[in-house]
């Protein structure tokens, strides 16, 4: 709660004025300087945000977002799986982070505002391939406002068929992938297409969408209390570097050399999640 009212601009401008004898004079002054001036009026919501999980998932796709949204005031922001065992990001349970959902998918609310799907690699892969998965996305879809991924969140969107005739992007590596769900691959850090989808690019995109749903969720100020609550203000130690097209090249060829095999395998997931689809059952639009 401290956080969510915090990300309201000010949160000392909250503090009870029966408060005021107890504090030194220096925060008395400054509380009395807040409540002699008009204060931003904390805007209160009640948005029901989703976030998918699986097993092997990457844990950032997840919690960049998550801290942006959680700090909505009024706004419910839980994670949701196939069941309420604890569920392990990428390393498993060695060395992944547990995530302990706060909603199977049998118990999801299906007016959702948002929901949100992580990537990941090879967990991502099997998430593509589950059908209870692919079916929960599929019929949540259909009565969620929003539904937006993270990385390779959008190939698992794809999979169940809600990417179709869209505009979508994922991460750098796997745009390719994108055609095989009947989407076009856009080079962008976030992709909004209509009013119901959203994507956004590799692992630290997660945050700047967090921060661009909360704007669209709450207006500008809020948003730029929560990134300046955060402190995010990237200082990379390559500039540039996080960009194949500005990137060392070396490392644009090690990776791609490393990764080269993920693209088809993404691709033909997609495809054989789309081929058992029950008839019907995608919903690109």
């Amino acid at each position: 709660m401290i956080r969510q009212l915090a990300c309201g601009v000010a949160a000392t401008a909250l503090v009870p004025r029966r408060l005021a004898a107890a504090t030194p004079p220096s925060t008395k002054e400054s509380v009395a300087a807040l409540h002699a001036h008009p204060q931003p009026q904390l805007q209160m919501g009640t948005e029901q945000v989703a976030i998918l999980v699986y097993p092997e998932f990457t844990a950032l796709d997840a919690l960049g977002p998550h801290y942006a949204l959680a700090g909505m005031m009024g706004a419910t922001v839980r994670f949701v799986a196939k069941s309420l065992d604890p569920v392990p990001s990428e390393g498993g349970s060695k060395s992944g982070l547990l995530v302990k959902p706060h909603w199977s998918f049998a118990d999801c609310p299906r007016d959702l505002d948002l929901l949100l799907v992580p990537g990941g690699l090879v967990g991502t892969l099997a998430a593509m391939e589950d059908p209870a998965t692919l079916g929960f996305l599929r019929a949540r879809a259909k009565t969620t406002r929003l539904v937006a991924s993270v990385c390779t969140g959008s190939l698992v969107l794809g999979a169940a068929g809600l990417l179709k005739g869209r505009r979508a992007t994922t991460h750098w590596q796997l745009m390719e992938a994108l055609t095989a769900a009947g989407a076009t691959p856009v080079a962008q850090r976030i992709v909004f297409d209509g009013a119901d989808r959203v994507t956004a690019a590799g692992v630290s995109a997660g945050i700047d969408l967090g921060l661009e749903l909360v704007r669209r969720y709450r207006g500008d100020l809020y948003a730029k209390g929560m990134q300046l609550l955060g402190e995010y203000d990237p200082q990379p130690p390559f500039p540039g570097g996080g960009n194949p097209k500005t990137a060392d090249q070396v490392a644009v060829d090690m990776l791609n050399t490393m990764h080269a095999p993920l693209v088809p395998r993404f691709r033909d997931a997609i495809a054989r999640a789309l081929s058992e689809a029950p008839t019907g059952k995608a919903n690109g639009r």
